[in-house]
């Protein structure tokens, strides 16, 4: 179990951070190429960024990519002026509270005792994760105790490792060192609890669910995941959305638990936040903000001004 917090510490900061990572990952196959606002004629350089004006506060929306490399930065000027401008910085979880129990994570994701993955797993998943473990000259058995969810995690990071994405260099840890060291106060939407609950309380058939599609894009998630990356940086909304949302809908159960249901959570907090007397930088995964059921849709239909920056 060593090696397994070793991988899944980093893993979950991100993934549980991401709400749709799972989705985002399988949605990510041959997207149309983001489009850089430089090269759009006349057009100003608009980002993942909105700014929602309530009567005694301004609180700015940044829809954050969990994974980068250090070469997304330094961030767009209008995005540190947001940060600037916010008195506390809010983001999805305390990221410390989240790595400092990842061993607890590692608890949560075991199978009860006498249960095996080849008995809760069908045999075509159970075939697959076979052939995909044997890829990286693992065997079976050394994961057969490990719940889906929890494989399915540890998976991915591998292969985020692979081609350069860490949580490290992600917008959200950017941002809470950023406000330590400038000495803002620093919030989260959800409770490490909320958190290590996410995956774990997934239905048994959402588990495999969840599984199976990482299984079936294993081979192309490093560069899926860079897809979407590219699209943040290039402050692609549309294609962030497709990206999201294009393979979504087969998969209620998750859709769900991983973004309509905490963006729903979310509106209330930020609507406090707007009655409140600070400013405040809000950072979460970009697939809450974009699309219908969005944190900005959320917003906008309850009448608030939200404007794109």
């Amino acid at each position: 179990m060593t090696r397994l917090r070793r991988i899944v510490a980093p893993a979950f900061t991100a993934w549980a951070l991401s709400g749709a990572g799972a989705l985002q990952a399988q949605t990510a196959a041959a997207p149309r190429a983001a489009a850089s606002p430089a090269t759009v004629a006349g057009a100003p350089a608009r980002h993942i960024l909105w700014k929602v004006t309530g009567a005694h506060a301004t609180v700015y929306l940044l829809g954050s990519v969990h994974l980068l490399t250090p070469d997304a930065y330094p961030l767009a000027p209008a995005i540190e002026r947001a940060f600037a401008a916010a008195d506390r910085v809010v983001l999805e979880a305390d990221l410390d509270s989240l790595q400092a129990r990842a061993p607890e994570l590692v608890l949560r994701g075991r199978l009860p005792e006498g249960q095996t993955l080849r008995a809760v797993l069908s045999p075509e998943t159970y075939a697959l994760l076979e052939a995909k473990l044997g890829a990286y000259g693992l065997p079976v058995a050394m994961v057969e105790g490990v719940k889906p969810w929890l494989l399915a995690l540890m998976l991915s990071q591998l292969e985020y490792q692979k081609v350069g994405l860490r949580p490290e260099y992600g917008v959200d840890m950017h941002y809470a060192r950023a406000a330590r060291e400038a000495g803002k106060a620093l919030g989260a939407l959800e409770s490490a609890d909320v958190q290590l609950g996410l995956f774990d309380g997934l239905s048994p058939a959402d588990q495999e669910t969840f599984l199976r599609s990482t299984l079936e894009r294993l081979d192309s998630t490093g560069v899926d995941v860079r897809r979407i990356a590219d699209a943040w940086k290039a402050g692609d909304a549309e294609t962030l959305e497709s990206l999201v949302n294009r393979e979504i809908a087969p998969y209620p159960g998750l859709a769900a638990a991983l973004l309509a249901d905490r963006n729903a959570r979310w509106v209330p907090q930020i609507e406090a936040m707007l009655r409140g007397g600070e400013d405040v930088l809000v950072v979460v995964g970009a697939g809450h903000l974009v699309g219908r059921g969005g944190v900005v849709a959320l917003l906008r239909a309850k009448g608030y001004r939200v404007e794109r920056l």
